[in-house]
């Protein structure tokens, strides 16, 4: 359905043109060549829009109806109730609202496929593969508790069977996640959970060994921290099994550092070669020196070490991290190439700190991890 895709395409640019200042670096250089395996950074959530904007673009937008994006995408996206469940901190009447409205049948069409992990799950779809159980059965002690208040606060009746709490009201709780020792006697669910991933894993090595160019976020998540990493299990087969012509990583550097609008970095690193014994290992290892420095890295990181928030006394700091980043080959904020782009960067980013005091570790676990420290 490419008129479906190109409206997701111009809807993720208007997007994310409008929440953030995106800028590429080698724009020309964007689009990947076909057959690639693009591995990303996972910042946030609005790493997706983001993205894809730009690439949509580079490879041609509504001219190029054959060599469009694959999306490996985290499974819940898939499941009914996704907008109710998967957000923190809706309002319960939002919850409600939203738990009916899905985008599962609509993915495929925009080429976007889950992956699914086997040893997790989430609660809603335990319940609702055994709906007819009592939820003591199916949850454990805490957890079956956690529902039976919730209709107290919603006003409804206490639930019995795992059905009963396939609704709104409960959506963030039925979003939590659930593992084989989350409650024994569920070795048919997990078995069903193990010939899933193992469709969509065989569906996604299908996609590469076509010749698509196929987006992975490697991570698996947003990372919680600022950490470049861990690399999720299974990354390192769909290399080996889809054989890709060619893997590059696509590094996303957020910096909210500054006034206005959050800036946002996006760097692809040159096409990898990886070794077939470590691909988890030297995969993050080119991830990590995709990642561009910024100026909110680095003052993050000197202020979490306790220095002293003025600009002369920071600004060789900032010059000798510009210049170990070229060193590295990762790529620099271009702001940063001069002295007096440094100095207003620095003065910019002192000045916004206090009101982003809680952004700071993540810049700064962020500049730590690229450099794989």
């Amino acid at each position: 359905m490419p008129d479906l895709y190109d409206a997701v395409g111009h809807g993720m640019w208007a997007y994310s043109r409008a929440a953030f200042r995106v800028s590429l670096f080698d724009p020309a250089g964007f689009a990947p060549e076909p057959g690639t395996l693009v591995a990303v950074t996972h910042r946030r959530e609005t790493d997706v829009p983001v993205i894809c904007a730009p690439l949509y673009f580079a490879m041609g937008g509504r001219k190029n109806t054959t060599g469009r994006m694959h999306f490996a995408a985290r499974d819940d996206m898939f499941l009914p109730g996704f907008f109710a469940g998967f957000p923190p901190d809706l309002p319960p009447l939002a919850r409600r609202l939203l738990y009916r409205v899905g985008v599962a049948r609509w993915l495929p069409r925009v080429n976007v496929f889950p992956i699914r992990s086997a040893q997790v799950a989430r609660v809603g779809e335990v319940l609702a593969a055994r709906g007819d159980r009592p939820l003591v059965e199916l949850l454990p002690e805490k957890e079956a508790a956690s529902f039976a208040e919730r209709a107290t606060a919603s006003g409804l009746a206490s639930p019995a069977g795992a059905r009963d709490v396939l609704r709104g009201e409960y959506a963030d709780l039925l979003w939590q996640p659930f593992t084989p020792d989350s409650r024994p006697g569920l070795d048919e669910f997990w078995s069903a959970r193990a010939a899933q991933a193992a469709g969509d894993f065989r569906k996604l090595v299908e996609i590469v060994r076509e010749g698509n160019v196929l987006i992975v976020f490697p991570e698996g998540r947003p990372s919680p921290d600022g950490e470049i990493g861990p690399i999720r299990p299974g990354i390192g087969a769909l290399v080996r099994r889809g054989k890709p012509a060619a893997i590059r990583p696509l590094a996303v550097a957020y910096d909210p550092l500054v006034r206005g609008r959050t800036r946002v970095h996006l760097a692809h690193g040159p096409p990898a070669q990886l070794p077939s014994d470590d691909v988890e290992g030297a995969l993050l290892a080119v991830m990590r020196q995709a990642m561009p420095l910024t100026c909110g890295q680095v003052v993050a990181a000197l202020l979490e070490a306790g220095a002293e928030a003025e600009v002369p006394g920071l600004e060789r700091e900032l010059a000798d991290a510009v210049e170990a980043a070229r060193e590295e080959g990762r790529p620099v904020e271009p702001d940063l190439e001069t002295p007096e782009g440094r100095r207003r960067r620095l003065a910019e980013a002192l000045a916004v700190a206090p009101r982003r005091a809680r952004e700071l570790p993540f810049l700064a676990r962020e500049y730590a991890s690229a450099r794989g420290r």
